[in-house]
């Protein structure tokens, strides 16, 4: 009985000296150039050393131009770290200037631009200005002045000014002035 203790102990020991101290993605202590093509130069080495940075260091010594170190696991036993990583180093060929994107010709996607090339600011409803009357239930849908109805008060220029005016969730809000391109007459309710 004594012999299986005193080995449950021993190796117990031996593997409480051994620690996994994690796992990093990338690691460098080199700048790294995000411009540059890379390749991977050797895969799984294993390096040992007094600290992570210089594990770092000899990995990176290892291969000419090597530039940073990806999924490296690193180890602990005692006072020595280990590393396995793969290691990338820089190609030789110049990096490519990136091209500039060509415009089409074909693609139309100023179909609310009049004539004159300036764009309209907001979409056409259908309904013509004239068509709003005073007393008339309109409602607007618009990213500026939000979703609501009303009823039109008075029509000065091309504003409508509103009163009895509810937000989307039908809360009575003060009156508002409102622009006459965004409206459009309400449907009627059942």
């Amino acid at each position: 009985m004594k012999k299986i203790i005193a080995s449950f102990v021993f190796f117990s020991m031996f593997v409480s000296c051994t620690k996994d101290l994690g796992t990093l993605k990338n690691i460098s202590t080199r700048d790294f150039n995000p411009d540059r093509n890379y390749e991977l130069a050797i895969k799984q080495q294993s390096f040992t050393a007094n600290s992570i940075e210089s594990c770092v260091n000899l990995a990176l010594k290892a291969v000419p131009n090597a530039s940073f170190l990806k999924n490296t696991k690193i180890t602990s036993k005692g006072k020595k770290v280990t590393i396995v990583t793969d290691i990338w180093s820089m190609t030789k060929e110049k990096p490519k200037k990136p091209k500039k994107p060509k415009k089409n010709k074909n693609l139309k996607l100023d179909k609310f631009k009049n004539p004159r090339g300036k764009g309209v600011k907001n979409k056409p409803t259908g309904f013509n200005i004239k068509d709003f009357k005073e007393g008339m239930q309109v409602s607007w849908d618009d990213p500026k002045f939000g979703f609501g109805t009303g009823m039109i008060a008075r029509i000065s220029g091309g504003t409508a000014i509103l009163e009895k005016v509810e937000d989307k969730y039908g809360k009575q809000i003060k009156p508002l002035e409102l622009p006459l391109e965004i409206l459009r007459p309400e449907k009627r309710r059942k």
